[in-house]
């Protein structure tokens, strides 16, 4: 009767609290209702037990009764009376079989819960709006404190003889009422009057559940595999399997080295509590415990600060001076009354300015057919036709406006009337890192709600509205240097207008091109335009050469007519003085002019050209010449005299 009304307690504790998680949209409530299912599950398995240890009782009661009837004969027949014992083999069977199948199952399904619900919440990007947090916080704290009420009565009920298996269920129905109330405090702290949302203390208390939960189905997963290997003696006190040691020694009354001692009895089967070891431990261990906890709590006062950082002091939440600490070693009160955020002031922080870093894992996980267009994700090598980010983002560019041409060329907007064609825009993927440092902590970290991402929408309005005035051409080609100092001074202002209270050390434009699906069509026109930039030089250089060379060779024509001209001229003189020279030698001496002609000419014609010597004396010698010209002199030919 008790196993049944527990197990209607937990139902009824499940569905309230399931049907206002619903309703207020609350992660802090899942933990609790999952707890809720584990005690409704736990209820089922003591009422079952329970039952069979009530059937098995007035099996063996009749079993009596029969053989009290029989007398002494009936001891022939003993062991066909065991047979009769159904309901004892299927306790036993219960025991043996069902209910670590049922623990084991449990334990599975509340761990794959436990890791399904953190998962999908580590993949939000921010908890949801709890809806009326005040009426909905003070409701679920009202169910706390009713499962925390029946959890303790039935946990005291079952100290009863033979009530021993409520205790597993009971100790479950007061850890949901425990996760209720702190799903109920979490709740009620979202109340938009103490501006308390920043601190997300609804998803704060749903991932403490979630590792209460997860801890509990570790325990019960290990309770079954101890459970059966466990050594059992005769006449040992029966324990509920799905007991938690865990809960017990928090949920059960006394003090907790008796259920340390207790456990440690029921594991081992024997007496350990007796032993002089567990005595003096039993003396020392807790004491100790409780100083080194309170030791351990009161170093909390004492903070250090590393050089690179500076410190700010939260008393109960709230910053006690904006001036921040600096690098150090400083005192505070204990936590949780003084807590301290360190931030690391004196380094340079770097912020992406439309992009998405990647790493080296982003090719392998890159969707089917896009792992052609991604590149080196970690930015070392950028080809504009291959992405170096996990994802990058377009601005519009301006393009210099297009004026009308005729055939003498392009003209100026100026001559041609002002009439332009419609401004031409461009896409342009930026990959711009910003470099900055803290120097007002107290302004950047509380004073604006998240600065780094403040500074980072700042940042994309700047650039937006600076690439928004800039040609595409002239930003790509040589405008980067001035474009990121200006950049720079924009920035600054604009976080100055906020009071950011940081310094904008640098901004690179060196990650500035087309998109990547247009990248291998940018080169393609950009090579194009390369080549006809060489064709125009090679055409400007052959028309040089050629001007040259029509130079050239006129002043060599020239200058070869100016000589033609002057030989002749000078040579025609020279030949008509030497006529003169030769008639007045003639006329002094005819026979001794022609003689020496004559001479001149054998000297200087005839050079070379063989000679006969003819004697005009009569003789009867007759002389032969040959005028033949040998081809090869022979031998006697040959002048031996010669040197």
């Amino acid at each position: 009767m008790m196993a049944a009304l527990l197990a209607g307690t937990a139902v009824a504790l499940l569905l309230p609290v399931w049907i206002l998680a619903g309703l207020s949209q609350s992660l802090a409530l899942i933990p609790a209702v999952l707890a809720a299912a584990g005690g409704v599950a736990l209820a089922l398995v003591g009422w079952g037990r329970l039952r069979l240890v009530r059937r098995e009782t007035d099996e063996a009661s009749a079993v009596a009764a029969w053989r009290a009837g029989r007398g002494a004969g009936g001891e022939l027949f003993r062991d066909g009376d065991e047979a009769l014992k159904s309901a004892a083999r299927a306790s036993q069977a219960y025991l043996k079989y069902l209910v670590p199948a049922a623990a084991a199952a449990a334990a599975l399904l509340l761990g794959v819960a436990v890791w399904q619900f953190w998962r999908r919440w580590n993949l939000l990007p921010a908890p949801p709006e709890v809806l009326n947090p005040v009426q909905n916080g003070l409701l679920s704290l009202a169910l706390a404190a009713g499962a925390v009420l029946a959890g303790s009565y039935f946990n005291g009920a079952s100290r009863a003889s033979g009530c021993r298996w409520l205790r597993p269920a009971a100790t479950w129905l007061l850890l949901a009422g425990a996760l209720t109330g702190l799903a109920g405090a979490a709740i009620f702290l979202l109340n938009p009057e103490w501006k308390l949302a920043a601190f997300r203390p609804d998803l704060r208390a749903a991932c403490i559940g979630l590792g209460t939960l997860a801890l509990f189905a570790a325990e019960l997963l290990v309770n079954v595999i101890i459970d059966w290997y466990r050594p059992r003696t005769p006449g040992e006190e029966e324990r509920p399997m799905p007991e938690s040691r865990l809960l017990t020694l928090v949920t059960e009354p006394g003090g907790v080295a008796r259920n340390v001692a207790v456990a440690l009895d029921y594991q081992f089967g024997f007496k350990v509590s007796d032993a002089w070891l567990y005595r003096f431990l039993e003396r020392t261990v807790i004491p100790f415990a409780a100083v080194a906890a309170a030791l351990f709590w009161l170093m909390t006062c004492v903070m250090v600060v590393r050089p690179e950082q500076n410190a700010l002091v939260l008393r109960w939440g709230r910053v006690i001076t904006p001036t921040p600490l600096g690098p150090g070693l400083h005192v505070k009160l204990p936590w949780p009354v003084d807590t301290v955020g360190l931030f690391a002031v004196e380094r340079v922080q770097e912020l992406p300015i439309g992009y998405v870093p990647g790493s080296s894992t982003d090719v392998k996980d890159a969707p089917p057919g896009e792992g052609e267009e991604m590149g080196d994700p970690t930015g070392r090598v950028m080809l504009w036709s291959k992405a170096h980010n996990k994802e990058e983002f377009n601005f519009i560019v301006a393009t210099a406006p297009i004026v009308a041409a005729d055939a003498a060329g392009v003209k100026a907007a100026s001559e041609v009337g002002e009439r332009r064609l419609p401004v031409n825009v461009q896409f342009l993927a930026a990959s711009i890192p910003l470099y900055y440092k803290v120097k007002n902590l107290y302004a950047f970290q509380y004073a604006n709600h998240n600065g780094a991402m403040l500074l980072q929408d700042l940042a994309n309005r700047e650039v937006t509205l600076y690439l928004a005035n800039v040609d595409f051409n002239r930003i790509l080609a040589d405008g980067r240097a001035a474009g990121g100092e200006a950049l720079r001074r924009n920035i600054q202002a604009a976080a100055d207008r906020f009071g950011l209270g940081v310094e904008v050390v640098f901004i690179g434009l060196q990650g500035i091109h087309p998109p990547v699906k247009v990248g291998k069509a940018f080169d393609a026109v950009a090579g194009a335009m390369e080549e006809k930039h060489e064709f125009s030089l090679k055409a400007e250089a052959g028309a040089v050469s050629a001007v040259a060379q029509s130079e050239a060779m006129a002043a060599v024509m020239q200058a070869a007519a100016t000589g033609y001209r002057q030989q002749r001229v000078q040579v025609a003189q020279a030949e008509a003085g030497r006529f003169e020279s030769q008639l007045l030698a003639y006329r002094a001496a005819p026979e001794l002019y022609m003689l020496n002609s004559y001479l001149d000419i054998l000297l200087g014609e005839g050079r070379g050209v063989r000679k006969y010597i003819v004697t005009g004396a009569a003789s009867r010698e007759v002389t032969v010449l040959n005028l033949e010209k040998k081809l090869r002199p022979d031998l006697l030919d040959l002048d031996l005299d010669k040197k």
